[in-house]
């Protein structure tokens, strides 16, 4: 099998992919981009520990290596961006770049695994019309690149065991450590790989009749990963770790909910559930009681103290979801079929995370290449109508990555665009600002030359500058100010139109804790950044007293 002809096969998802994104090149900065872009910052001075440095990510500074469950890969790759001085073009272009070697693999490894060359690209022309690839490639955070180097590593795997060059084993160890130093679940991709190496995983005989030299990649991924993350620790006494900080934000009250929303993604944010039900909708129909029980256990799941109302009339996409994980489980280990039970515990992998803080859609992503490839696989057996079903499934995926990336691009464009046109003229003018939120908002704040708002002192002064985001988990309730503050302006984005984090219609794109919908039509006010002015008899005492009002922290990595 020749790159060449890969190339060619890939080719048609690659030009989708270049004329969806490129005219968002310049996309601003978005949700937890903020940690990202400032851990390459700050790799620019010490590449080796990207996490030894302090920021405001929620109630007050503290070391990145506290908060941050996260390799250091995004911080390297980030790295041409912030040398730029934060250029938003080039953050976009590695993801790009990143998306586009992920389509080529998944082809790869869909063309190893079987397929004609027609439905391999089909497999990429789905990855490609994937809303949450689309959309997460419009940011700069680690997703695309940790789906990337996970389905290169697992496809170089696969042309160990065929072909046994040393190269291709090599490539394997090094992609795969890689991806779990991207997201760190993705170091389950060695089980999944484990699956792959050996004929029948459902034989114990298969198993033992495995050559050692075989298992050398992932042997070596395994010892790459935990290297990797010793070298590049924060070194500060005290500091913090991936493990800590993945604790620290997990509880076992989140695994319900969380667990809603695993399956609610597989069915709105990516394309599976409803292509494989459209495939085999008999086969559901005979076993309609995992549709049923996961559906009465999404709607009467008790609901958090804290959060959106999960909407009952989800529920039957919840047990949708459920329905078509169990009968693709199901189904490969009636038939033995070693491919679809691999392919299909790769899908699983983002389970790991139940317990973690929030769920959003975009812990599935490193799993879209197996699942692209399923889909594609099982529209191969009966080619005639599925090329319809692979039509309209890549269409309505661009449709809606394009509405997400348009809707983010709103919100954020405002909080740029309030950055510059209200923060830097004051700095410039010799006044200080503080401003009070994070997400993307927070980056450009502080390239403006804005101060993150304290939780103790020193206090904003009288005449001090106030810049206020509506929506972005600030750390303290600025209305609670209003006696100490002098309303200047508001800057805000109410129009009709698409929402990504939105509450009041359900949208929670990057955020279960907001919505379970990756997208919604919203009317209400969805940002809006104001600046005030303390008022000449306020004083430290009175700017203090909010800081017991904080909300909860910014929604993490």
């Amino acid at each position: 099998m020749s790159p060449r002809a890969v190339l060619r096969a890939a080719a048609p998802a690659l030009l989708l992919a270049c004329l969806v994104l490129l005219p968002f090149h310049d996309k601003a900065f978005t949700v937890d981009d903020t940690v990202f872009v400032s851990q390459a910052r700050h790799a620019l001075a010490d590449p080796l520990h990207p996490t030894a440095f302090e920021m405001a990510w929620n109630d007050e500074p503290e070391r990145v290596s506290r908060f941050l469950p996260t390799g250091p890969v995004i911080a390297w790759l980030l790295l041409p961006a912030a040398a730029a001085g934060g250029s938003e073009a080039l953050a976009h272009a590695v993801q790009l770049l990143l998306l586009a070697l992920a389509i080529f693999a998944t082809v790869s490894l869909a063309m190893r695994l079987g397929l004609p060359r027609a439905w391999a690209g089909g497999a990429g022309l789905l990855l490609a019309a994937t809303p949450t690839a689309l959309a997460m490639a419009g940011t700069a955070m680690p997703d695309v690149p940790a789906m990337a180097l996970g389905v290169a590593g697992v496809e170089r795997l696969l042309a160990w065991r065929q072909g046994g060059r040393p190269g291709a084993g090599a490539a394997a160890a090094i992609f795969l450590a890689l991806a779990a130093l991207a997201r760190t679940h993705l170091v389950l991709l060695l089980p999944v790989g484990a699956l792959l190496l050996v004929e029948d995983p459902l034989s114990l005989r298969a198993w033992r009749g495995v050559p050692l030299r075989r298992w050398l990649p992932l042997a070596a991924a395994g010892l790459l990963v935990p290297a990797v993350l010793a070298l590049t620790r924060d070194p500060q006494a005290g500091a913090g770790s991936i493990a800590g900080a993945a604790v620290a934000l997990s509880s076992l009250d989140k695994v319900g909910p969380n667990a809603v929303a695993f399956c609610v993604h597989w069915v709105l944010a990516l394309p599976f559930a409803l292509p494989w039900a459209a495939l085999r909708w008999r086969w559901l129909l005979r076993r309609p009681w995992a549709f049923l029980l996961a559906s009465a256990g999404a709607a009467l799941l008790p609901q958090p103290p804290l959060g959106p109302q999960f909407p009952v009339a989800l529920a039957p996409v919840a047990g949708l979801g459920a329905a078509v994980l169990v009968d693709l489980v199901g189904d490969a280990l009636r038939r033995r079929d070693a491919i679809q039970l691999s392919l299909g515990a790769w899908m699983l992998l983002p389970l790991a995370a139940l317990p973690y803080t929030h769920f959003p859609a975009k812990y599935l992503l490193a799993c879209a290449p197996a699942a692209t490839i399923l889909v594609a696989r099982t529209m191969a057996a009966s080619p005639g109508p599925s090329r319809r079903l692979l039509a309209a499934t890549a269409v309505a995926g661009v449709a809606l990555g394009v509405a997400i990336l348009r809707a983010d691009a709103a919100v954020a464009g405002l909080a740029r665009d309030a950055a510059r046109a209200l923060v830097a003229p004051q700095v410039a003018a010799g006044r200080r600002v503080w401003y009070v939120g994070h997400w993307g908002f927070q980056w450009y704040a502080e390239q403006a030359g804005a101060r993150f708002f304290p939780m103790r002192p020193p206090f904003p002064a009288p005449g001090d500058l106030v810049l206020s985001s509506l929506h972005c988990e600030p750390q303290i309730d600025v209305w609670k100010m209003t006696e100490d503050l002098a309303h200047l302006v508001r800057i805000e984005h109410s129009a009709p139109g698409g929402r990504v984090m939105d509450r009041a219609s359900g949208a929670g794109f990057y955020s279960n804790f907001w919505g379970y919908l990756p997208w919604s039509w919203g009317s209400g006010v969805v940002e809006a950044i104001e600046l005030w002015r303390v008022a000449p008899g306020a004083g430290s005492g009175a700017a203090r007293a909010p800081a017991a009002a904080r909300s909860r922290p910014a929604a993490s990595q």
